[in-house]
């Protein structure tokens, strides 16, 4: 376990990520949870893009040609983007870039490909200024996806403890299983059946699609994460580099002002965005 890892995340895993728990109770819990704040001086607001509800978080003097789209995770069946304000409204700041984050359809309401379509609209909208896409966990696959069916969507794309292929049998992965702190094998499975009917479908598991060349892609991740195999698979791809952290948890990245490794995490990828964007600043302390 890491020294700057919270103990409330066993709690976390017992009464939010399991599958005993009922999806109702388990996205009530979460959104109870996941009170996730911009930086200071940064305005939200709610609007529509391409059809979409999307959160919209805008610094003093952002450059309009600058944009992050920040897609959250959660299994695809829960969770919002508030999950990640605290590093998404950090790098807004440091980037005088503002940041769109989509309120996707999640499932089993909604199964797949209905966040990839949501997501894919959302960029469809943005067409124009320079865009950087910012992931976590099951928003990375459908960030990932999107943009296979909307190529030249991004300059760069940051995903974090990504959830790549939701075919792969992550109970396999016992030593894993035992060392991740936060999620679960069968909660896991469960997310996958409530969203991909194929989850071989490329749409669900962009790790199943056609190896592709992409756009700078930097991904944030951790060898305590059962969805490490995700990463490393991805790290082999054209244009993709890796970082790791050891001994944290999923998504630990989410929030720096928590740990040290997430605020290393964020100045990692602040200073990304300045080498293969110039998009230059400085991340407030």
């Amino acid at each position: 376990m890491s020294e700057d890892q919270p103990a409330s995340l066993a709690g976390l895993r017992r009464l939010i990520f399991s599958p005993d728990v009922p999806l109702a109770r388990q996205r009530v819990r979460f959104a109870a949870a996941v009170t996730g704040r911009v930086a200071p001086g940064v305005a939200r607001a709610t609007l529509r893009l391409g059809g979409v509800p999307v959160e919209r978080w805008t610094p003093p003097g952002a450059a309009p040609d600058r944009v992050i789209v920040y897609v959250h995770g959660g299994g695809y069946c829960l969770g919002s983007p508030a999950m990640g304000r605290e590093l998404g409204s950090s790098l807004a700041v440091a980037w005088s870039a503002s940041v769109v984050a989509p309120l996707y359809r999640l499932a089993p309401e909604h199964p797949c490909p209905a966040a990839v379509e949501d997501v894919a609209a959302v960029l469809g909208a943005l067409a124009g200024p320079v865009v950087l896409g910012l992931a976590d966990s099951a928003g990375a696959g459908a960030l990932l996806a999107a943009t296979a069916e909307r190529p030249g969507a991004l300059g760069a794309q940051v995903l974090v403890s990504p959830w790549l292929d939701l075919a792969r049998d992550v109970s396999a992965s016992a030593d894993l299983a035992a060392r991740d702190a936060l999620v679960s094998p069968a909660w896991l499975a469960a997310c996958a059946r409530h969203y991909a009917p194929e989850p071989r479908d490329p749409r669900a598991s962009p790790l199943r699609g056609a190896r592709r060349a992409l756009v700078p892609t930097l991904v944030v991740g951790t060898d305590d994460d059962l969805l490490a195999p995700d990463a490393a698979a991805l790290a082999r791809w054209p244009g993709v580099e890796l970082r790791e952290w050891p001994g944290q948890w999923h998504d630990f990245a989410l929030t720096p002002s928590r740990s040290t490794a997430a605020a290393e995490a964020r100045d990692v990828i602040a200073a990304f965005g300045t080498r293969v964007l110039g998009w230059d600043g400085a991340v407030s302390r």
